[in-house]
């Protein structure tokens, strides 16, 4: 996400209301929840693949803001969930489908290889509710993009050519450290899944601006129709 820009502000810039249900894929120590504290009137579920995390949230968050729950990803991941469990490409989230009005993944998609970020966007439209939005940072390529790659210029080198010919890596040996996505790609995945990519923020990563990655705002296009 943006350096100068909070992921609450993201958020209501694509439509949140404080009725919504969200869901914060990826929730780390809680930097979205504590940020929607006093706001928010509906519900809060984050889920990270980081037990520590996880735990330290619910001692310190949910027992003063009950409607604010964490959740555990038990899911493969060499840094923060070592061992033998199902990747991320089988990971079924544990939610009833169409819970949630509002789905954020920051820096999530960053780290999925090709047949895990299918995956996710699959989830996603299975758990946005009619009405529902969901937005998520990215690393995107287009021809420009690769370019200033190749001469050194953007923020985070992408040398390694991913051999599903689809990503670049920034580590060959640590291929989720960090993943850039062709825009192509990303943009059949979410047709694919029936989502219909509403608003894309360009990002300046690119061109060596820390942290400003690239987001995204989708809608089902089915529910965009019954709604019209």
């Amino acid at each position: 996400m943006r350096a100068c820009r909070g992921a609450r502000t993201e958020l209501e810039i694509a439509g949140l209301r404080r009725e919504h249900r969200i869901l914060d894929i990826g929730s780390g120590i809680g930097n979205l929840a504590v940020g929607l504290i006093g706001y928010l009137e509906g519900t809060y579920d984050g889920i990270d693949v980081h037990s520590d995390a996880v735990a330290w949230c619910r001692r310190t968050i949910t027992p003063r803001h009950p409607t604010f729950r964490f959740h555990h990803a038990d899911l493969a991941s060499t840094a923060y969930n070592p061992g033998e469990r199902p990747p991320a490409s089988a990971y079924r989230f544990p939610f009833p489908d169409r819970s949630f009005d509002v789905i954020f993944l920051a820096s999530v998609y960053t780290h999925l290889l090709p047949e895990d970020a299918a995956n996710y966007v699959r989830e996603v439209a299975r758990l946005l509710a009619p009405g529902g939005f969901c937005v998520a940072s990215y690393f995107l390529l287009d021809e420009e993009r690769r370019a200033s790659i190749d001469a050194g210029e953007s923020f985070i080198r992408f040398p390694v050519n991913h051999s599903s010919g689809v990503c670049r890596l920034h580590n060959g040996h640590s291929p989720e450290s960090a993943v850039a996505f062709d825009e192509t790609f990303i943009r059949r995945l979410h047709d694919e899944s029936g989502l219909r990519i509403r608003d894309v923020r360009r990002g300046q990563w690119w061109r060596g601006l820390a942290h400003d990655q690239d987001v995204l705002v989708a809608v089902h296009v089915d529910e965009e129709r019954a709604l019209q």
